[in-house]
């Protein structure tokens, strides 16, 4: 795959303005945190100004940091970023975010000789000729202002692949690896999508995708292929991590990549009750403690991001569970939960903010360190010891959205825990 041409005068400005480093160091070994017993990521879709050292400091705390690749390779305030947050963090993994079969239709809203957004701009003109089409010739979009990518066609995934080996080796940031989003199977277009005449065709044979098993064959190759093309491009050591069903299910998919990320854990990977228990229950073939060992074991990994960007709100006036009206309604969020089953998993957590893809952190923090042994499981209760404390959920029957009760205790005492109906943050 050729790289492109070198840096212009103007990035190479870019490069020299954020070659300073922060006024905070190098965290040497022994003055960074206890070990918390489970890994942190940070996933954000939104944010996009790394200019000011107090941000720099909050996403350093993590072990792996998504954000959306044009927010560092395309904004000249984030020139430097990743070097500034490995100056807090040298453990630190940065990745940044790729559509995996999409472009932005904004993207090419620019001006050819001064683009806001060239990474973008890149993007959606090389990508313009390979557009998917529907069964009556209409464009085929998967979200509101998102075309979809023919990634059939070898020469659209080469397009895309060598945009990402541009920006990887001549801009702003050198990242350590991607998220790609939209590994689906089948191939998922989001209901919002209603203007669109006729269905996805992508081998152009008048059937459409949900009716042509060849095509839907041909579509699961290429997201491999695409997975296979860019790990020639940019090596085994550049990380790549799947959003999306596909790799939650499909051990030989995920075994492709670096780790997956479970969306709305545990709603996403988990389908039909008790989605927590089917999680844990290692008769189920795609439970935790099975799904980490299908990805690749290097860069750190494998990551088994557990996301859920939502809370979980319990108003005691309108429980006869608990029945006590002078008490206010309480939330709680869900990633108090996910940080539960990751730590009996060994998985990846993710908090979020306001019901976004943000920035998110959880207020209890923890310094556990190392596990002692793997989870054990006593009928319905699961416990795992650490250096520093101990880690209890007991599965409950799911009332809503809350299945598990759960205590953390550290250092001898409890430091967070939820029990229904007698519940405390």
């Amino acid at each position: 795959m050729a790289s492109g041409a070198p840096l212009s005068g103007n990035e190479q400005e870019f490069q020299r303005e954020r070659s300073v480093q922060p006024e905070q160091g190098r965290l040497r070994q022994q003055d960074r945190p206890p070990e918390r017993g489970v890994q942190m990521a940070i996933v954000d879709y939104r944010t996009s100004d790394f200019s000011r050292p107090e941000v720099i400091a909050r996403y350093a705390q993590a072990d792996i940091v998504v954000v959306e690749s044009s927010y560092l390779w395309s904004l000249r305030q984030n020139a430097g970023a990743v070097a500034a947050l490995k100056s807090l963090n040298p453990d630190l993994r940065v990745l940044g975010y790729i559509n995996a079969h999409e472009s932005w239709l904004n993207w090419g809203e620019q001006s050819p000789d001064h683009p806001h957004n060239p990474y973008g701009y890149d993007w959606f003109h090389r990508t313009r000729p390979y557009w998917a089409w529907t069964t009556t010739g209409d464009t085929m979009m998967t979200w509101p202002g998102k075309v979809m990518l023919n990634v059939l066609y070898p020469e659209c995934r080469a397009e895309m692949i060598d945009i990402l080996v541009k920006y990887q080796d001549q801009t702003l940031n050198r990242l350590d690896g991607v998220f790609w989003d939209h590994f689906n199977d089948p191939l998922w277009i989001s209901p919002r999508v209603t203007n669109v005449i006729g269905t996805v065709d992508l081998d152009q044979d008048g059937v459409g995708y949900p009716a042509d098993a060849s095509e839907q064959a041909a579509y699961r190759r290429s997201q491999a292929e695409l997975v296979n093309e860019l790990r020639a491009a940019l090596g085994d050591r550049f990380i790549q991590i799947f959003n999306g069903g596909r790799a939650l299910r499909d051990s030989a998919f995920a075994a492709l990549g670096d780790g997956m990320m479970y969306e709305n854990f545990p709603f996403v990977g988990f389908w039909g009750g008790a989605e927590v228990s089917q999680s844990l229950d290692e008769t189920n073939p795609h439970n935790l403690f099975a799904a980490r060992r299908w990805p690749r074991h290097a860069n750190g990994g494998p990551w088994l991001i557990l996301s859920n960007k939502h809370s979980l709100t319990i108003d005691p006036s309108q429980d006869d569970a608990i029945g006590s009206s002078h008490l206010s309604p309480t939330e709680y969020p869900m990633a108090n939960f996910s940080r539960v089953v990751a730590l009996l998993t060994d998985c990846t957590v993710s908090y979020h903010t306001d019901g976004l893809t943000t920035f998110g952190w959880p207020e209890v923090e923890l310094a556990l360190g190392r596990s002692l042994g793997p989870a054990r499981r006593d009928g319905s209760v699961y416990t795992r010891i650490f250096e520093h404390g101990r880690v209890t959920l007991t599965l409950v029957p799911p009332r809503g959205w809350l299945q598990m009760s759960f205590e953390i205790v550290q250092n001898g005492r409890v430091i967070q825990a939820f029990a229904y109906p007698d519940h405390q943050p």
